[in-house]
């Protein structure tokens, strides 16, 4: 049977058109299977910048609990001199952290001397703080938590190893994941009297992070030496308290570069037992290196989350079954049609075919054929109906991520740039005072008795009175101007222009008058002073830590002089006198 021009030019489209559709769907479908992986793998990472982010906060606010601790005038004096009422009145305060705070396992109180004895020990019995007394109090100057923390400056905080609990004890964190933070307690001329320690939950931490992420990711944690302490697979963890090491970089070769301190974050595919021919399922993981400002013989963590490749697949699968469907439609209709339409059908297929290939290289689709009331029509309605799609659910993912990054960088609760933030606008500033040998200057400031506030009108309270001395500065200062919330109750002012010396006092003075207006909280009227240090660069420092330091200490001094004032770090007999004078 011999086949005429019209039957062979029909069955050459034919084919011509199946071909085109089918590179079209074959081009879309990789595109949408690597974008995906790739919007799975920011995911990923941004969601582990966050994790880490609150290990630090954690940490941070642990260390403001030692630190009042530390600071609390008893505890100094039981030290000094055991007193059975002054040791009741840490107790309760003891027991009213572990009550507020559950992953506290046990607070104590060591003395440095009578080789590091309990004076004050209080463990957590299943959810109930119980005192231990007498003989049970234990000698604990052999442990690192209390030797090393008895050489620490004032204020200087210690952090152990993670590792499993064996200290014997009332507690119920025996033999479970915990760690020690602790403090120096110092007498009024500096000399350490002893330490203060909390012992943390890591079961209810680990808990904590991984309750707000999606069932199918994987939360994965290692030191900085890659010993794996959170995983999946309970067996894996802590392997050095059973005598073998288990290592991350083991399972996932990127993350050795994180351990070596090459790189600070790392996202790849990998097998989830690191070994390719061993059939377990590949994932797609991003970790992350987050270091702790502390003194430890570990302060440094590997943060990782993993997802299945297949769930992050799974989307392109029915746009698969799409492309298929189409193809084979587009097939029969260049079959019947081919005779009457052939010269027309080249225009949008080749619209289509350009289009699918400019998707593919991150393009815009370009004009399409929609409308057409033919098949090639409804293929370029559904093609332009899944770019909308991914384009949505790119942009929404985009959205997401700059959501998750300005959580990341600005205070919750007063919407103020947080330390992350102003650390890198500081830097930034530094580096162009350098090249064009302008001056800084940073404001640190302080509020007087905050914690009175707390204690007596309540945590509300205080969180209104932050955000309004918060919206007050930001009002004061100029656009210009960085107005940062530290923690607590500190913020930092880096005023963004060069300012004259004699005009700093007038700031100063402006800020101590605008917080001291009365403020409304909880239908009380709330009226608080604050104490500024201030810093200038060059004179006062040449680094963002060296100025924040010295404007923390010339803050210090304004409160030893009375508070309700400012203090300049270094300053010439006249800017003495005015800073006394406001005082």
């Amino acid at each position: 049977m011999k086949f005429g021009m019209t039957a062979k030019l029909a069955l050459l489209l034919t084919v011509v058109g199946a071909l085109a559709a089918g590179l079209t769907g074959f081009y879309a479908y990789q595109a949408s299977r690597v974008l995906l992986v790739e919007s799975a793998q920011n995911k990923l990472l941004t969601s582990t910048q966050v994790l880490a982010r609150r290990i630090v906060l954690t940490h941070e606010e642990i260390a403001e609990d030692l630190q009042v601790l530390a600071r609390y005038p008893v505890a100094a004096a039981i030290l000094q001199k055991a007193d059975a009422a002054q040791e009741d009145q840490l107790a309760t305060l003891f027991s009213l952290l572990m009550q507020t705070h559950p992953a506290y396992l046990q607070m104590r109180l060591i003395s440095a001397s009578h080789y590091g004895l309990e004076q004050v020990r209080l463990d957590r019995v299943g959810t109930v703080p119980v005192r231990v007394r007498g003989d049970d109090l234990q000698e604990k100057g052999h442990y690192a938590y209390v030797s090393e923390t008895l050489k620490l400056p004032p204020g200087a905080s210690y952090l152990s190893r993670i590792s499993i609990n064996h200290e014997g004890g009332l507690g119920s964190g025996l033999e479970q994941p915990t760690l020690q933070l602790a403090t120096p307690v110092v007498d009024s001329g500096g000399a350490v009297l002893g330490v203060v320690v909390v012992n943390v939950d890591l079961d209810g931490l680990f808990t904590l992070l991984a309750i707000d992420l999606p069932v199918a990711f994987k939360l994965f944690l290692a030191n900085g030496q890659g010993d794996i302490l959170l995983h999946p697979d309970s067996r894996k963890t802590f392997g050095f308290d059973r005598g073998r090491r288990v290592l991350l970089q083991d399972e996932f070769a990127p993350t050795l570069a994180l351990m070596e301190g090459q790189q600070r974050q790392a996202v790849f595919q990998a097998q989830m037992d690191g070994d390719s021919d061993s059939g377990a399922p590949p994932v797609v993981a991003a970790f992350t290196a987050q270091n702790i400002p502390v003194a430890s013989t570990e302060n440094r963590l590997i943060l990782g989350l993993a997802q299945p490749l297949s769930e992050v697949l799974a989307q392109s699968q029915q746009l698969g079954r799409t492309v298929l469907q189409i193809v084979c439609g587009l097939s029969l209709a260049c079959l019947l049609l081919a005779v009457l339409v052939s010269r027309a059908w080249t225009r949008p297929i080749n619209a289509i075919t350009a289009a699918a290939q400019r998707m593919a290289n991150g393009l815009p689709p370009g004009p399409l054929p929609l409308h057409r009331k033919d098949e090639l029509g409804t293929l370029a309605r559904r093609f332009h109906y899944m770019h909308t799609q991914m384009a949505q659910h790119l942009a929404n993912l985009q959205d997401n991520q700059d959501e998750l990054e300005h959580l990341a960088q600005h205070d919750m609760l007063t919407g103020l740039p947080n330390r992350r933030l102003f650390q890198q606008r500081l830097e930034q500033t530094l580096a162009h005072a350098r090249r064009y040998g302008e001056p800084v200057c940073l404001l640190f400031i302080d509020l007087d008795a905050f914690k009175a506030i707390n204690d007596t009108l309540g945590h509300d309270a205080g969180d209104v009175v932050l955000q309004v001395v918060a919206e007050r500065m930001q009002a004061m200062l100029r656009e210009v101007d960085t107005v940062a919330r530290l923690g607590g109750d500190e913020f930092v002012v880096l005023l963004g222009a060069p300012t004259p010396h004699a005009h700093l006092a007038g700031i100063a003075e402006k800020l101590l008058h605008g917080i001291k207006e009365p403020i409304v909280a909880q239908a009380r009227t709330v009226q608080l002073s604050a104490s500024i240090g201030i810093s200038r660069y060059p004179q006062d420092g040449q680094g963002a830590a060296e100025l924040l330091a010295n404007a923390d200490q010339a803050m210090y001094r304004a409160k030893l002089a009375g508070r309700d004032g400012f203090c300049f770090f270094s300053a010439d007999p006249v800017d003495d006198i005015a800073a006394r004078g406001a005082i």
